[in-house]
């Protein structure tokens, strides 16, 4: 009985027991049933997304992200100015080919850099072709294009017809600083117009880590799609000639997001260039010859009286400013011009204050054919302008190679101060070897002024000592005239666009040139 009363008195508790454990299991497979259903509604809340991390315009400062990238295991593409390889504050052509090297993409961004709407059709082939022909013979395949400041027009058929497979714009997806509320969240795939990819405003220094995860996060909660981020500036000193606050970000801020953005694969995120995404085949390149040289005796250059003004420098039409070194310059327009200048000559002065070292001079633009006169190796060419001084000038010559980089050529000897117009001429050595076009401006080297007006630049006919300045017929740019090549309508143009002369001008274009091998000095973009 003991026995058996004791199992009649063990058995309720045992039976309850039994109850209350499958009660317990039943409501945590209830709540794990509905955390699942939750994280199944979160899951299907957010899209997949693939983002595209670019690189714009060959800055050194690029090589330690990319590094960073290697070490994640992420890739991207870097939109190259061909130009401005191996210039100083530049890639150089090694770190670029390493760059391919740890399987990133290297693409097209044009040779100098140029507002592609304000050039001639041309010019703008030059440009969008050369530069892809460039990168060609240096080894690479490019297949992508972006646009120097997102700025398309008509040339988004140009990217095309030069054998790319995409283009880049900026400025048509959403972003931090809401440049564009009304957009999408991301380009989708395939994009309606590869062309003219749409991507957010260039990250800068008012994006924060968290904006930068939120511009994927906000992407997977709006249907997905393809993200392409894009960098100029990965540098530290933000608010420096080098590290421009509207084009920059932090190593610290890069890093973080780029680890973050390695360990979404779980959430869905992936990481792809743009041909990736894009693909599409390699295809030849086409390389555009500039103008053809003028004949003997024509002045070879477009504007020579420099009737009219360019409205996005402010500098007459096809003519640029350059200079170098220490010093302080100020630049006017006027109408004093030698008697007998053509209806709407104009004059250009320069005044030098402060003077350590270097030069200013005014020149015909340095481009790719539009402006610049082209050249034959072994001629020589006598240059010549109507100037007013008080203070010594030279001849600075400048050349440009088929890849279109200009270069320092040469200096003519001093030229005396001038309270009158006087001629200044110069006869210049044999153009070198595998150049193709030549620019020159006549240098004011001290404190004082100079006004130059009536340029020139002539290939002697034979037995003749070349054309007077300003007298000659000039040379007229095919299907354009220098007025119309400077007329802008813009397709696109989202971008906070910083345009030379609008309140003040890129470095590149006030110092195109330093006196010594070497090309631009910074871009603004």
């Amino acid at each position: 009985m003991h026995g058996y009363v004791a199992s009649v008195t063990n058995w309720r508790p045992r039976k309850r027991g039994l109850w209350l454990g499958i009660a317990v299991i039943a409501v945590i497979l209830l709540t794990a049933g509905l955390i699942t259903g939750l994280l199944a509604k979160a899951k299907a809340a957010t899209k997949p997304v693939t983002v595209s991390l670019t690189f714009d315009d060959s800055n050194a400062d690029q090589l330690p992200a990319e590094q960073t990238m290697k070490s994640l295991g992420l890739h991207g593409t870097f939109y190259t100015v061909s130009g401005w390889v191996n210039q100083p504050g530049y890639l150089t052509l090694a770190n670029v080919q390493q760059i391919a090297a740890d399987g990133n993409e290297i693409a097209g961004h044009t040779i100098q850099h140029p507002d592609l709407p304000t050039l001639a059709a041309g010019e703008q082939q030059r440009e969008i072709c050369n530069d892809r022909v460039n990168l060609i013979n240096w080894g690479f395949q490019p297949t992508d294009f972006a646009y120097p400041f997102a700025d398309a027009d008509t040339n988004e058929t140009l990217a095309k017809a030069c054998g790319y497979n995409s283009a880049r714009g900026l400025g048509d997806v959403r972003d931090p600083e809401n440049q564009c509320p009304g957009c999408v969240y991301a380009e989708t795939t395939p994009p309606p117009d590869p062309y003219y990819l749409r991507a957010p405003i260039e990250v800068d220094s008012t994006w924060t880590l968290a904006q930068m995860k939120a511009e994927v996060t906000n992407a997977q909660s709006h249907n997905g799609g393809w993200l392409i981020l894009t960098y100029h500036h990965i540098c530290s000193n933000i608010g420096a000639s080098t590290c421009p606050a509207d084009l920059s970000t932090t190593p610290a801020i890069f890093n973080a997001f780029a680890t973050w953005l390695a360990g979404q694969a779980s959430n869905g995120v992936t990481v792809k260039t743009v041909q990736q995404v894009i693909g599409g085949t390699f295809q030849p390149g086409t390389y555009v010859n500039p103008p053809a040289p003028a004949a003997a005796g024509v002045n070879a250059l477009v504007n020579p009286s420099m009737v009219g003004t360019n409205p996005n420098t402010g500098f007459p039409t096809c003519y640029q400013p350059g200079g170098w070194g220490t010093n302080t310059v100020a630049w006017s327009t006027g109408t004093n011009v030698p008697p007998g200048s053509p209806a709407g000559a104009q004059s250009q002065t320069v005044t030098i204050t402060g003077y350590s070292s270097g030069d200013a001079k005014l020149l015909p633009t340095l481009d790719l054919g539009a402006c610049s006169p082209t050249v034959v190796p072994g001629n020589s060419y006598t240059v010549s302008v109507m100037y007013q001084s008080t203070a010594v000038s030279q001849f600075a010559l400048y050349y440009r190679t088929a890849n279109g980089s200009w270069f320092y050529w040469t200096s003519s000897p001093w030229f005396a101060a001038a309270s009158t117009w006087t001629q200044a001429t110069f006869t210049t050595p044999a153009v070198p070897a595998g150049a193709n076009g030549v620019s020159f401006g006549l240098a004011l080297i001290a404190n004082g002024s100079l006004t130059t007006a009536n340029y020139s630049f002539v290939l002697p006919a034979s037995g003749g000592s070349g054309a007077a300045p300003g007298m000659a017929a000039s040379r007229a740019v095919a299907g354009s005239s220098a007025s119309v090549s400077q007329a802008r309508g813009h397709v696109h143009s989202h971008l906070k666009l910083y345009i030379p002369g609008k309140g003040k001008l890129a470095e590149r274009h006030s110092f195109p040139l330093p006196e010594w091998p070497g090309l631009y000095a910074k871009s603004p973009t």
